[in-house]
């Protein structure tokens, strides 16, 4: 299969984002459905204070992953929510493996893969990967 071949969506990201933050406590885009992606403020994690938390997530059972979750099958992982983010993981650890460190798992259920990272760079990153898997020839 051919990985990291599909034209993903512009990197759209408000200049105006700590505002919205700020008032908002989160911010969503649409422009890579079916992943969602979301930037959220007020996040601590293991006692540290995230500014900034950039999440994405989609839904591995809905109708639209019926092709992407044979392919993902085909590369021996299940097309759950725990296959998906084992897949992400896979691939960032063989093209990215300067951000394997910073991939955060711990919401992903059976339904739903969800992966939060500290840094828009790293969330871009992320963003393609799992766009890439899920859009793979």
């Amino acid at each position: 299969m051919n990985f990291m071949n599909s034209k993903c969506p512009e990197w759209e990201i408000p200049e105006d984002l700590e505002e919205i933050i700020a008032e908002e406590e989160s911010w969503e885009s649409e422009a890579w459905l079916p992943i969602l992606l979301t930037v959220m403020g007020g996040t601590i994690y293991r006692g540290r204070e995230i500014p900034l938390a950039w999440q994405i997530e989609f839904e591995p059972g809905s109708e639209e992953f019926e092709i992407p979750n044979k392919k993902i099958s085909e590369l021996g992982f299940e097309p759950d929510g725990y296959g998906w983010a084992s897949a992400i993981q896979s691939v960032a650890n063989t093209l990215h493996p300067e951000i394997v460190s910073e991939l955060h798992f711990g919401d992903t259920e059976e339904s739903t893969c969800v992966v939060w990272v500290e840094s828009e760079s790293v969330c871009k990153i992320l963003t393609q990967i799992a766009w890439n898997l899920i859009n793979v020839k």
